[in-house]
């Protein structure tokens, strides 16, 4: 069973996922973590740590439980009206393919259950390196393993086209342009999909 936690700079585990983060993002598409961080735009900054309990079988039978929590990854979305955008989502690497990932989206989904739930992810025609449109298919099938599907959404960001995906309904490009309006729009030269 995965426990939540709200991650903040003050944080034990704070470096462990700045680390993820900058591994697990190019540098084009990370914006600065102390964005991540500040409370100009309501952000759901969330750490994932697996509490599953480890059974040790003593000399004498007796069970001891010792289970310390494994970071497993972590998840950054913003929630306007009825859509949730996951803005940034990884697992350590270590511990992919072992369904952490599915976990974690359905951590996601169970704490916004009237939401249409979006993600990105980069267009897998765009890639000119095999090893990379290797990743990128295996993160869209991933995320359509569970339970999302494309959306009529592409637009480019930093430099990257990238595609949406939704569960729980589809968004319309206009729907999303107008959530990121509505985010941004306290923050003077914030730019938007």
């Amino acid at each position: 069973m995965l426990q939540i936690t709200e991650i903040k700079k003050g944080s034990p585990f704070f470096p462990q996922v700045q680390a993820l983060y900058e591994s697990a993002f190019p540098a084009n598409e990370r914006i600065p973590m102390k964005q991540l961080l500040d409370n100009k735009i309501k952000r759901e900054f969330w750490a994932f740590f697996d509490d599953a309990l480890c059974e040790n079988h003593g000399e004498k039978g007796d069970r001891e439980i010792a289970a310390p929590l494994t970071f497993c990854g972590f998840s950054n979305s913003i929630s306007y009206g009825d859509i949730t955008n996951i803005v940034y989502f990884a697992v350590v690497q270590e511990l992919r393919s072992r369904g952490y990932g599915s976990q974690i989206l359905q951590a996601i989904r169970e704490k916004h259950p009237d939401s249409r739930i979006v993600v990105d992810i980069e267009v897998e025609e765009d890639s000119k390196d095999a090893e990379e449109l290797e990743r990128r298919n295996r993160r869209r099938e991933f995320y359509t393993r569970n339970g999302f599907n494309a959306s009529p959404v592409d637009y480019f960001w930093q430099g990257e086209h990238y595609r949406l995906l939704s569960a729980g309904g589809t968004v319309t490009d206009k729907e999303f342009r107008n959530f990121w309006k509505e985010i941004l729009k306290d923050i003077p030269g914030a730019k938007y999909p």
